[in-house]
């Protein structure tokens, strides 16, 4: 690239930050007393781009340059001097190798309505889809449709093994006709009995009431059990980027 072809490439990048900034940036700052003032009379929403960037062993200028901008331009986004769109955040994610959704990442109330949100991982799917809670403190990226009570599971054993489980364990509901006809076929619910024990298994009644027997077709069935309450599976996926920690709204 010669120097006559760099002004311009700059000037294309300038021009893609566009004066008239799309219409979500313009929704009123949460919890603010005036419906009608703009979030750009504040700075934007934190980023994930410097975690990112270290963790790829790249400074401002390399980073840069591999986009075709200046490393002062990587510097303001990620200190908050200039807005960070989806756009630009797959850019920079195709240079560091991650989704955008984690580059748009932060803990604030108010973050970017595209960006991923932070799921903790409350334990794993062991042997015979059973569930084996503990603490972790580890989070993982989840879809920004995800509820915020969402939890994962690593399921670390049988034919999903090395994907992840992500429920709501905010949300869980009695036994009923309702939760066998949602289910189906799947195996769609975390199920916990009455003697403290949790699976994830297919649900069927068994011939006394309020029994049940919970069944998959590669393992051994669990029969006549009492279930005390189920939480629907809201998605599997393969593991997602765990996520930074502390990335608050302090500049």
């Amino acid at each position: 690239m010669n120097d006559e072809t760099k002004p311009q490439k700059n000037r294309r990048t300038r021009s893609q930050e566009a004066p008239n900034p799309p219409q979500a940036r313009l929704r009123p700052t949460i919890g603010s007393s005036n419906a009608n003032e703009s979030r750009l009379k504040s700075a934007p929403p934190p980023n994930s781009i410097r975690d990112y960037r270290r963790r790829a062993g790249l400074s401002l200028a390399r980073l840069g340059r591999l986009l075709g901008v200046t490393g002062e331009t990587i510097r303001r986004l990620e200190e908050r001097d200039t807005w960070l769109d989806a756009e630009r955040a797959a850019e920079i994610g195709k240079a560091l190798g991650v989704p955008k959704e984690v580059l748009g990442f932060s803990d604030t109330p108010d973050a970017y309505a595209w960006a991923a949100k932070a799921i903790p991982v409350i334990g794993s799917v062991i042997a015979d889809d059973q569930v084996r809670y503990c603490t972790t403190g580890r989070r993982v990226a989840g879809g920004s449709h995800l509820p915020s009570d969402a939890v994962a599971l690593d399921i670390i054993h049988g034919k999903l093994r090395g994907w992840m489980l992500f429920y709501r364990e905010g949300f869980r509901e009695p036994m009923s006709k309702e939760v066998l006809k949602r289910q189906g076929l799947a195996e769609k619910f975390i199920v916990n009995l009455r003697n403290g024990t949790t699976w994830w298994r297919n649900i069927k009644p068994a011939s006394e009431r309020h029994i049940f027997h919970l069944n998959s077709p590669y393992l051994q069935s669990v029969n006549d059990v009492e279930i005390s309450w189920v939480s629907e599976i809201l998605a599997l996926q393969v593991p997602l980027f765990n996520l930074p920690i502390g990335v608050s709204g302090k500049k």
